[in-house]
């Protein structure tokens, strides 16, 4: 994590997010904003990546050490789905068939799929399951990671696929 002494930290909290589990990690140093990436893991700089840092209201201080356990725990800043072809499917009982996966990051939001190959793609089937436009959207169960893994050694037998 580098010099931690320089920096002052931050976790942005907007609902449904809470000061515990925050949606981002920032931190600060003079007039200097980085944001932590959850698609590379690295700390960009915000001038030149994004438009802006979050509101005042939207960030809440956090100790150094706070900040590197956040840093530390990638899997906290995902969220995963059991996935159903269809809600229909779902309510008759059908088994999911896959995962899917979230990282909402400062820069942009990351949706990947467990796909044939036994390799995470990149996909739409979130934004298709939460798009009301759609006449028979995949139907998707929040799960945890750990929940994740065991269905994906049911389904693939494959383990450790929710690594980051």
């Amino acid at each position: 994590m580098g010099d931690q002494s320089t920096y002052e930290y931050f976790v942005k909290a907007t609902q449904p997010y809470t000061p515990e589990r925050p949606s981002s990690l920032w931190r600060r140093s003079a007039d200097e904003w980085e944001f932590l990436s959850l698609l590379d893991w690295g700390w960009h700089k915000v001038k030149g990546t994004i438009e802006h840092v979050p509101g005042p209201g939207a960030l809440h201080p956090v100790t150094a050490g706070r900040a590197a356990e956040l840093e530390a725990d990638r899997q906290g800043w995902v969220t995963y789905w059991a996935f159903y072809s269809s809600e229909r499917r779902w309510r008759a009982g059908k088994g999911p068939t896959t995962v899917v996966r979230r990282r909402r990051s400062p820069e942009r939001i990351f949706d990947e799929t467990f796909m044939q190959g036994d390799v995470w793609e990149p996909d739409s089937a979130i934004f298709e399951a939460f798009d009301a436009r759609q006449t028979n959207p995949p139907h998707l169960e929040e799960i945890t990671v750990e929940e994740a893994e065991r269905l994906l050694q049911e389904l693939r037998g494959v383990m450790g696929a929710t690594q980051l």
